[in-house]
């Protein structure tokens, strides 16, 4: 078969992707306070005598597997009790939205460090559970589900002391998070084919010259002798004054 380019062709095609039915951005606010012994063992106590520098920082991290969360990293969610038709009036046009309602449950980690006397500490406590309720009204039919994603996080911690000893912590979260409704869809298009880019080659550099010193050699002359016969004075070298 003889091979053909496909440049600038087209042809109608048949792909397979996600709908967004619909999507908003919310912002929850959590204040939460969680006892010491929520933390885990610490085997240094942040509010000891001999801790000094504490700082303390705090994450989220994926209830499975423990690892931190990036941003846009989709946070799982149960969803709550069935989905409610409601109609609204949008720009003079009636729309049927549905009330979702679900919770997010995550996993915080609070990291401390210091150091205890002299030396560094840095100590991680055990994932903390926290839900986040949420309830809202999307273009949400049945057949689509509802995936969440982590756009922004602001987090902090406030350590509780008493008697040299740690109490409790307060935590603090401000999570923005993309909220969308998705399907599973084929859509048809007519597209141009891709063609693969060229490959790098890199390229052999060009032999590099070792730095001379012409005013040693070859200097003005050849080997001491000017064009009459050898230089009346001989080059000398001359040492640098140590004293100066």
């Amino acid at each position: 078969m003889e091979s053909q380019s496909l440049q600038g062709a087209q042809e109608l095609l048949c792909i397979n992707t996600e709908k967004v039915y619909d999507w908003v951005i919310l912002q929850a606010n959590v204040s939460q306070n969680v006892l010491a012994a929520a933390l885990g063992t610490l085997p240094i106590d942040p509010c000891g005598p001999t801790v000094s520098n504490l700082t303390t920082t705090c994450y989220l991290v994926d209830p499975v597997t423990g690892e931190e969360l990036d941003l846009n990293a989709e946070i799982p969610v149960d969803e709550l009790g069935e989905r409610e038709d409601r109609t609204f009036v949008i720009d003079g046009a009636l729309v049927t939205l549905q009330r979702v309602t679900f919770t997010k449950p995550l996993s915080v980690i609070v990291e401390f460090s210091g150091l205890t006397g002299t030396t560094p500490f840095v100590e991680i406590s055990d994932p903390i559970a926290i839900d986040i309720p949420e309830s809202l009204y999307l273009c949400a039919p049945e057949g689509t589900r509802i995936a969440v994603r982590l756009s922004d996080l602001d987090c902090s911690v406030n350590v509780n002391c008493t008697a040299g000893a740690l109490v409790s912590v307060d935590i603090v979260l401000g999570i923005c998070q993309s909220v969308q409704s998705l399907a599973d869809v084929t859509i048809e298009l007519e597209a141009d084919f891709c063609q693969p880019r060229d490959v790098l080659v890199e390229q052999c550099p060009t032999p590099a010259i070792p730095p001379q010193c012409p005013v040693l050699f070859p200097g003005n002359g050849d080997n001491g002798n000017g064009p009459t016969g050898p230089d009346p004075t001989p080059a000398t070298l001359t040492r640098p004054n140590s004293n100066s």
